[in-house]
């Protein structure tokens, strides 16, 4: 286990600190290693490394990355919209001198959902970083991978994928991805190969959670994630599912699904 921590400044000028934690399992195990990175408000669990591991039989890699205040904040910012007492006293007397209206209530929750999204799309790149520092390490161009990444997760393997030394990217799996498109088909366009690489973009058209808190925590309305639309690399496969943000788990076919494109990367490794 490698542990990574950093001191930042949010996007409201506060000092933040947050920690990568990159554990390993299964390395008595021959075959191509699965990275898997988690996204928003499961990146300090292990729900993902249990799902991954639970149906592939493989050396797995996975990006414990914590944040000291992500979740708090984004708990926070949505009990704002239900609980008065959440406001400070100030904008509770300022919301009850304007009945019915709850302009003050919603940019309070705004400011605290931007503060908590940002902080994190900040330390899913850093995470991201420290997982290409320990694979730079130990690995060269002969040593191939499956990186999959969930949410906020689809920053980290992509920050990591493009940011490698060697040509150690067998494919990649991206799922509910909080990484505007643009900036998706960047990062896969900047992996270092010679070979033609087929990655995977799993997007849902019943996302609430990029529909709507994605948006408010970019401050951006216009441009969407790719967890919501098609990649427009040629490279990319695209898949088109009605998953909710958080119910992937529950649905028999994406675990079907990710068995699938698993063992197809394997196939096209020793063709």
């Amino acid at each position: 286990m490698k542990i990574f921590k950093h001191v930042y400044t949010s996007a409201l000028g506060k000092s933040r600190d947050c920690a990568t934690e990159i554990i390993t399992l299964n390395e008595h195990l021959d075959g191509i290693p699965v990275v898997i990175a988690p996204g928003f408000l499961t990146e300090r669990q292990d729900d993902w490394l249990n799902y991954i591991a639970e149906r592939i039989n493989a050396p797995l890699i996975y990006v414990k990355w914590r944040s000291s205040s992500v979740l708090k904040l984004s708990v926070s910012a949505l009990s704002t919209l239900l609980t008065p007492s959440s406001l400070p006293r100030a904008a509770m007397l300022s919301t009850a001198l304007l009945p019915g209206l709850n302009a003050l209530r919603m940019a309070y929750f705004g400011a605290a959902m931007f503060s908590a999204w940002s902080s994190a799309a900040k330390e899913a790149t850093l995470a991201g970083k420290d997982l290409a520092k320990v694979l730079n390490d130990i690995w060269d161009d002969d040593d191939k991978a499956i990186f999959i990444g969930h949410s906020l997760g689809v920053r980290v393997i992509t920050e990591a994928m493009r940011t490698l030394n060697s040509d150690n990217v067998l494919t990649s799996i991206s799922i509910a991805g909080a990484i505007n498109k643009e900036q998706y088909d960047e990062r896969i366009s900047q992996i270092k190969s010679a070979r033609d690489i087929i990655h995977t973009n799993i997007f849902s058209d019943n996302d609430r959670i990029l529909k709507w808190l994605y948006r408010i925590g970019e401050l951006n309305v216009k441009k969407l994630p790719v967890g919501l639309v098609d990649s427009d690399l040629a490279n990319v496969k695209n898949i088109k599912t009605h998953i909710g943000h958080t119910e992937y788990h529950a649905d028999e076919s994406f675990g079907k699904l990710i068995v699938r494109l698993h063992n197809s990367a394997l196939e096209l490794a020793t063709a």
